[in-house]
């Protein structure tokens, strides 16, 4: 399953841009609730140490920011929202594999090699593994949702770098920055990877 990626960023920025300018719509506190609801998701998909601090700073830099401009919490309530409904579709389709993984899977199949690699590193290994031919269907699953898991991660990533720009710039243009960019090719080349491997897995199971 290829996720638009490019596509919902435009939705969360336009929405930024859209109500920048509009008095806000709904209570501080909801921004609030959001941003926490959002925190704990984080919190809970267990993603690499860090994660959730980094996300916390800069959401919190956000509520201080509402408090003072009263046209600012509206729309970055809703962008947070759009955030959390994203990483709930990425995160889902990571479970769904994993549960079909778990009636069979005492331990890791993945090499040994790949264990303890985060970000780059880890991206790097993935699109360089080269499984044995007649590997069976776990091996595949494993594969795939390790790279459903490392997009969660980058997506998590991506979205905390595009609210640094907007909390502490203010004015941002995805298609100018460059760093968002390679997110982009990196969750477009996990996409393509993890259906990759799916599509191996249901051919190892083929009669």
């Amino acid at each position: 399953m290829r996720l638009p990626h490019r596509t919902h960023l435009s939705i969360c920025l336009r929405t930024y841009t859209n109500k920048r300018k509009s008095a806000h719509s709904r209570p501080m506190a909801a921004m609030r609730a959001s941003s926490q609801r959002l925190c704990q998701m984080v919190h809970d998909a267990g993603l690499r140490h860090g994660t959730v601090d980094r996300l916390h700073t800069v959401l919190a830099t956000g509520w201080w920011m509402a408090a003072v401009d009263a046209s600012y919490d509206s729309q970055l309530d809703q962008m947070i929202v759009r955030t959390t409904n994203r990483f709930t579709v990425v995160k889902k389709i990571a479970d769904d594999i994993a549960v079909l993984l778990q009636p069979a899977r005492p331990v890791s199949s993945l090499p040994a090699t790949l264990i303890g690699l985060h970000g780059r590193n880890i991206f790097q290994a993935l699109v360089a593994l080269r499984l044995p031919a007649d590997a069976m269907k776990n091996v595949h699953m494993e594969a795939a949702l390790a790279v459903r898991r490392l997009a969660l991660q980058e997506t998590v990533d991506l979205h905390i770098h595009v609210y640094k720009q907007i909390v502490y710039i203010g004015i941002y243009k995805a298609n100018e920055d460059a760093m968002a960019l390679a997110f982009f090719s990196r969750l477009e080349a996990l996409d393509a990877f993890a259906e990759k491997h799916l599509d191996l897995a249901t051919k190892a199971t083929a009669p």
